[in-house]
């Protein structure tokens, strides 16, 4: 900047030196800058001057430019460094970019100030403002930074290697400071040369992500408190807004000010000012504020006149350059130290009364930068005066930019001040004698003059000049009426009321509304389940829907991607039956910017839905067959169906029912089972072995009384169990009733050890854990011989479970199958099956196998009730049980045998015998009423007869005869 000073006092130079007489302009020019005392030169009067059109000034338009960049992050060859008073918010250039770890990690430097500042107060991203918090420090102290909200830049990198996703690093640009560590730890072009001293700079280090940087990279900026100033009234320097102290910090500045020596600045001028800025200033709204301040940016490569005259705004400041000093006056009513009247008056006089129409206004506007609006360029609210409106008979405007104002109340006591400035029209041009030497440029002066009627009248001096010619010397006075009431301020500002439209940002993505749901569909005859996700959205802007799902079963916790689409409903197919999905969705607008996920957790009920009830379900004997049939169950998930039966004709309940068919398959509707009265019972079960809620019942009555059989043997084992032998199951006796049951685990009180060491309820809990299987044997039943007997079992168990209410039950609750109380009936944990095995020498049996009612050929047999359970929590309870050997009706006979006549008689052998032989018929077709025949030796395997000739058994006689025997069995040899 010193070419800058160097032209600025070589114009102050000149211009002095044409002020005076031809004469004496050789010697003046001959000069220093330094040595001129005899001229006052205004070199810039902030809002002062007469208002100029917006867009036709180079200071207009050049703040407009200003504020449409100043928050922009820039990258270009050459930058202007900046300097920075007060608090604003900026961005500045992007000085060095590099990726790292393989294009993972851009790194990214970014300069805010050309100066050390006192402080980062708040970041942003693309306009939207970051909470940070720090995370530790690197190993030169500078801290780390990581970002808390929003939750879209919180998150931490994808690559899962403990990094987050945005990290920043803070500068202040202190002539001392270092390269930043990690800079030059994880780039390689960065290295510890690159301090950047002098030079406040964002370090920001972000992971690739497109999801969270859709658009490619944020704009980086920064709320600041900006440079440390002099304060030349104490001599230590601080931050500061105080604009005395900015404005002389700008001058007495080497790097990027004027770098103009202290001697030549009129430091009390200065310091008189800066107590004026200090002063509180009580505002309508509560509260207090500093008269002025300086807030706002000094870009080098503005011209210094420019730079002045924004300055100046902040305080409605006057600067002037006199006897070798920079003089500031304003921004306060200074009453006259001298009085000018006639006898003053060494020349002609020029009065104006009024200034043209087209530099009169009645109303100030304009633009200024403010927290208060984000930032953003905004009007200040209008300063006007009813009074004046009425005068001009209409509302004229006039532009004020306020450059390095940010305080909406600040801005209207300086346009109050411009207004009023402007409406003080009488301006005097007069020639004093030597008495207004002692004047300058911004002082005030009282005017007595009878003709011109004026009585101490208050002239603001606008401009100041000496005059030397043969004939005298003076003092060349440019004059402008001013008042007290100009800088009269009664906390009269309005309140400031933003009237921006509200409008979405492109960055504002609403999360959706999602619902999720399940269903079964068939895939190549193959039922799977699929979870069906339904997204909505009020917002208009939202574009497409993205659709994740994470099984919370699988272990490596990943989502699966649903797909991307403008469609709103997303399926996965295949889903896993009973799991627990974490679903997440977000909202994608045009821009491709992504919202938040909406998260919600679904259930997939699938093929885990119980199947439904079977329907027509009805039984029908036909030749000592029950013939079932039903409706088939239109569920995708069908198996089969299971069909149980149990003795009892009403009342009957599933879970005390025997099961027949443990599995009939799909499509099948109809089944063929032993006839047994009693009823049968069936349900459908699904792959997964899940049965319907409710079994479907026919009850069946047979003739109670077979005449076709015959009970050959009865076992009957209850109600003591005592003859047949256990294998894991035990008699337990309740309310009077024997039951044959499943051992349950040892209770407390039996087993050893502590007390507190067991594990389970107090009532079957122990060391010894519930068993799931166990037998009981009848004793072995002989037939006497080889014969085909119906074997006939009488079975009623019921289901005992003691944990049968909700609140002893174990498990989850909604796993728990009917009502709180425990009455539901339809359980299909337990059962009873029944199996036979035999043998004709009672050394070589058959294996066992399950039977219901059959036909067996054999000597022996065994038979075993089977309990089983797939809940340790419940057990078949035996209480009837018995098994009956019934042999069919067998009748046999032969025709025409000739008795002879031995004495011992006819012979007669079954073929083959008979097990009982229950009657014997013999009919003879030649027996006269003088004959009798006698039997004998009548037995399973025949009988003897012997016919006689009269009464007595002397005499034996040949007859022929038929006989017919009734009874049962059949004796086989093997």
């Amino acid at each position: 900047m010193g070419s800058s000073v160097n032209s600025l006092i070589s114009v102050i130079t000149m211009i002095v030196v044409a002020t005076f007489s031809p004469q004496l302009a050789f010697t003046m020019a001959g000069l220093k800058a330094g040595a001129i005392i005899l001229a006052t030169v205004v070199i810039g009067s902030a809002l002062s001057v007469q208002p100029r059109a917006r867009n036709s000034s180079l200071q207009q338009r050049s703040y407009q430019a200003q504020t449409s960049n100043r928050s922009l992050m820039i990258r270009q060859p050459i930058m202007a460094r900046d300097m920075v008073y007060g608090t604003t918010k900026k961005s500045g250039g992007l000085l060095f970019m590099e990726v790292s770890d393989n294009n993972k990690y851009l790194h990214m430097v970014v300069q805010v100030a050309g100066h050390e500042i006192e402080e980062f107060t708040k970041l942003y991203f693309n306009d939207e403002e970051l909470t940070i918090s720090s995370s530790g420090n690197d190993s030169n102290g500078i801290a780390r930074y990581n970002v808390t909200s929003p939750s879209t830049y919180s998150s931490d990198s994808i690559y899962e290697d403990g990094r987050k996703t945005v990290r920043f690093k803070l500068h202040n640009g202190a002539d001392t400071q270092l390269a930043d560590a990690d800079l030059v730890a994880e780039t390689s072009k960065w290295t510890t040369s690159h301090r950047l001293q002098g030079i406040a700079y964002i370090y920001c280090r972000i992971a690739y992500d497109p999801d969270v940087f859709p658009n490619g990279l944020p704009n980086i900026s920064a709320e600041i408190k900006g440079k440390k100033v002099l304060d030349f009234r104490t001599g230590s320097t601080a931050f500061s807004a105080n604009p005395a102290l900015c404005l002389y910090d700008y001058f007495t500045d080497t790097r990027i000010g004027l770098g103009v020596d202290t001697s030549n600045i009129d430091t009390t001028s200065f310091t008189t000012l800066a107590n004026v800025c200090d002063e509180n200033v009580t505002l309508s709204g509560g509260g207090t504020e500093k008269r002025y301040e300086c807030h706002g940016i000094v870009y080098s490569d503005i011209a210094p006149m420019e730079i002045l005259d924004n300055i100046l705004t902040s305080f409605v400041g006057a600067l002037s350059y006199s006897n070798g000093k920079f003089i500031i006056k304003g921004g306060q009513y200074v009453s006259p130290s001298i009085t000018l009247t006639e006898d003053e008056m060494i020349g002609t006089m020029n009065l104006a009364t009024k200034q043209s129409r087209k530099d009169t206004f009645n109303t100030v506007k304009g633009l200024f930068t403010s927290n208060e609006t984000s930032w953003q360029p905004t009007d200040y609210p209008m300063v006007t005066s009813s009074s004046l409106v009425e005068d001009d008979g209409e509302t004229i405007y006039a532009d004020i930019d306020l450059p390095f104002t940010k305080s909406s109340a600040m801005a209207q006591r300086l346009g109050k001040i411009v207004l009023f400035k402007n409406r003080q029209q009488i301006q005097l041009t007069c020639k004093v004698n030597m008495k207004g030497f002692s004047l300058q440029v911004g002082d005030t002066v009282n005017i007595t003059n009878t003709r011109l009627g004026f009585t101490n009248k208050v002239f603001e001096v606008s401009d100041w000049s000496f005059v030397m010619s043969p004939q005298d010397v003076g003092i060349n006075l440019s004059l402008k009426e001013t008042a007290s009431s100009v800088y009269t301020w009664n906390a009269e500002e309005k309140d400031f009321s933003l009237d921006n439209t509200t409008l979405p940002r492109a960055t504002d993505v609403s999360p959706p509304s999602i619902t999720a749901t399940d269903e079964l569909r068939a895939y190549a005859e193959t039922p799977l389940a699929v979870l069906i996700v339904t997204c909505s959205s009020n917002q208009g802007t939202t574009n497409e829907f993205e659709v994740e799902a994470q099984n919370t079963n699988d272990a490596s916790g990943q989502f699966i991607n649903l797909g991307k689409s403008r469609g709103n409903i997303f399926e996965l197919v295949n889903a896993q039956d009973g799991a627990i999905y974490n679903i997440r969705a977000r909202s994608v607008n045009a821009f491709n910017v992504y919202s938040s996920y909406t998260t919600v957790q679904h259930t997939v009920i699938g093929k885990t839905a119980p199947p439904s009830d079977v329907s027509d379900f009805s039984v029908n004997i036909i030749n000592g067959q029950a013939e079932l049939s039903w409706t088939p169950v239109s569920d995708l998930d069908l198996s089969h169906y299971v069909v149980r039966h149990t003795s009892d004709t009403t009342s009957a309940t599933f879970e005390e029912g025997q099961i027949l068919a443990q599995k009939v398959s799909k499509p099948a509707s109809t089944v063929s089972l032993p006839a047994k009265t009693g009823t049968y019972m069936i349900k459908a079960v699904d792959v997964l072995g899940i049965s319907s809620l409710n079994s479907t019942k026919s009850a069946v009555i047979l003739n109670q009384i077979d005449y076709n059989f015959n009970v050959v043997q009865t076992s009957t084992q209850s109600p003591n169990f005592s003859a047949g032998t256990k294998s894991d199951v035990e008699v337990f006796t309740r309310e009077g009733v024997n039951y044959l049951q499943l051992l349950t685990g040892e209770l407390f009180d039996d087993a050893s050890g502590n007390f507190d060491s067991q594990s389970g309820n107090f009532d079957d809990g122990g060391s010894t854990a519930d068993n799931v299987e166990g037998t009981y044997d009848f004793p072995i039943i002989d037939t006497g011989g080889i014969y085909t007997s119906r074997v006939t079992v009488n079975l009623g168990f019921n289901r005992f479970d003691p944990t049968s209410l909700f609140d002893s039950f174990g498990g989850n609750f909604d796993a728990r199958e009917g009502l709180f109380d425990g009455s539901y009936t339809e359980f299909d944990d337990v059962n009873v099956q029944m199996l036979i095995s035999t043998s004709n020498d009672n050394s070589s049996y058959t294996d066992y196998r399950n039977y219901v009612l059959g036909d067996y050929k054999a000597r022996y047999i065994k038979l075993r009730a089977k309990l089983t359970t797939t809940n340790v929590t419940s057990a078949p309870a035996i209480h009837t049980l018995s098994a009956t050997v019934d042999m069919p009706d067998r009748v046999y006979g032969e025709g025409d045998i000739a008795s002879g006549t031995s004495s011992s008689g006819k012979a007669i052998t079954y073929s083959p015998a008979f097990k009982s032989v229950q009657a014997l018929g013999i009919t003879v077709s030649n027996l006269d009423q003088n004959e009798h025949y006698v039997i004998s030796n009548k037995s399973a395997s025949g009988f003897t007869i012997t016919f006689y000739q009269g009464s007595g058994t002397g005499n034996v006689v040949d007859r022929t005869f038929d006989y017919q025997a009734k009874g049962y069995g059949y004796l086989e040899s093997s």
